[in-house]
């Protein structure tokens, strides 16, 4: 991957109620870290100016309520993604997109709106670099 890296983590399930602000590794499980420029706070660390894709699939566990999760660029949303179909139990909240990012932006997830109790263990979150730059 050219020094670029690659990450991919699960979360095995949160047993707190309520909305988590960022997610951490401590409620994730590791699937591949290439580089480990994912750190243990759950924030990608650009080891290098290119080209990155993400993505992410959260998914809410309860009628009548809706999420929203955003991912974040060095502490602005980039994209977002909703959950809010109040007739299901379980409902996606997917997105991705490519980025331009120099050395040691930071991207990360953000649950604005909602809550995951139980949800984050079929929640995933990957990041790579596609071409440098």
């Amino acid at each position: 991957m050219n020094g670029g890296g690659g990450v991919e983590g699960r979360s095995p399930g949160s047993p707190e109620p309520g909305c988590l602000p960022r997610l951490s590794w401590s409620d994730w499980d590791i699937l591949v870290n290439v580089g480990n420029f994912f750190t243990l706070e759950s924030v990608f660390v650009a080891p290098r100016k290119g080209i990155y894709s993400f993505s992410f699939h959260v998914i809410k566990v309860y009628q009548s309520q809706t999420i929203q999760v955003n991912l974040m660029l060095n502490g602005k949303p980039v994209i977002s993604a909703f959950a809010g179909d109040k007739d299901v139990t379980r409902e996606a909240a997917t997105n991705g997109v490519l980025l331009y990012l120099d050395k040691e932006d930071k991207v990360y997830l953000k649950l604005e709106k909602g809550n995951l109790v139980g949800g984050w263990q079929y929640s995933t979150f990957s990041g790579f670099l596609v071409f440098p730059l």
